[in-house]
């Protein structure tokens, strides 16, 4: 994995971290049917708008919980610039 900040990061994140009580009830709710990424194609970023783009999607679901859809999104997400920054971005 790249050793980008976001990576960085998230390596600090404690996945096993118990879940507040508070967000219990909204974590067991159903899917209202937005979480799927429909932005750009999910293979890979094709532009550097699209790259912005993912960008800009990963900031506003930085705060996802792990495990659930935005979660997942974000991961989603994640994988997205990574692939996109190893090909444009080298080091």
């Amino acid at each position: 994995m790249k050793n980008t900040k976001l990576n960085i990061l998230l390596s600090k994140c404690d996945v096993t971290a118990p879940i507040p009580d508070d967000l219990t009830e909204w974590l067991d709710s159903p899917s209202v049917g937005n979480e799927i990424i429909t932005d750009c194609d999910d293979t890979h970023l094709s532009s550097d708008d699209e790259y912005r783009a993912a960008l800009k999607k990963i900031e506003e679901l930085f705060d996802a919980i792990p495990n659930t859809a935005e979660g997942s999104e974000l991961e989603k997400w994640i994988s997205l610039v990574e692939t996109y920054e190893n090909e444009h971005f080298p080091m």
